[in-house]
């Protein structure tokens, strides 16, 4: 298009330099946002890894019943965790552990509840308890692979469980594989039976699950058992 008007020439160039402008901007923001939010989903998976909170750590856990008529123990334990019943070996009659699921394993977590036969009646809570810190004062040899040498009891105190059951806690820290771990053992005596409830975590996890293995304590409970 040709104008002999230099004022007119110029209006429709300045026209047409506003109208690219805005066409370049209004390309330009949406892309930026596009941007944004690409590297906000890339971003987003990191925070929730970094963010993720342990199965069962969150006060809000739903918990399942787990009884045992044979050997006359109940328990809860977290709902979305493992139940399994493992080969007792010579010195227990009945072991099984309860633990996070394989997706939830990123840090050494277990509890187990072991069940001995005791040599009689006459057993008390104080023998009992004599006897198994004895263990772990001199541990057998089949725990050799264990490091005893750093194992210490931080506490020893009697205690209550389900009410107004009596019961005795130990918690000590031991070298297990070369890592520092810290273990609850929880024991209690009904009869002839005696209880073992054993929480066994690496030392910088242990108190991020106590509180959910706390109410597993908490609930747990000795009846009378068929094995009596």
């Amino acid at each position: 298009m040709q104008t002999n008007n230099p004022n007119l020439y110029l209006r429709i160039l300045n026209a047409a330099s506003v109208i690219l402008l805005f066409i370049i901007v209004s390309f330009q923001q949406p892309y930026g946002i596009l941007q944004q939010e690409e590297l906000r989903a890339q971003q987003q998976p990191e925070q929730e890894t970094s963010q993720k909170v342990p199965l069962g750590a969150a006060s809000g856990s739903n918990f399942t019943n787990y009884t045992s008529p044979q050997f006359g123990f109940s328990l809860l334990y977290p709902s979305g965790w493992v139940n399994e019943e493992i080969p007792p070996g010579a010195n227990l009659t009945f072991l099984m552990s309860f633990n996070p699921p394989p997706s939830e394993f990123g840090e050494f977590v277990t509890t187990y509840m072991a069940v001995k036969n005791l040599t009689g009646n006459n057993t008390s809570l104080e023998n009992f308890t004599d006897q198994e810190i004895s263990l772990l004062k001199n541990p057998p040899v089949v725990t050799a692979t264990e490091d005893s040498s750093a194992r210490t009891i931080l506490e020893s105190e009697p205690i209550t469980i389900a009410g107004n059951i009596p019961a005795h806690k130990v918690v000590y820290s031991e070298k297990i594989s070369g890592a520092l771990s810290k273990i609850m053992e929880i024991y209690i005596v009904n009869g002839k039976m005696g209880y073992i409830f054993t929480y066994l975590a690496n030392t910088d996890s242990h108190d991020k699950y106590l509180p959910l293995v706390q109410r597993m304590v908490d609930s747990l409970n000795v009846t009378t058992s068929s094995n009596r």
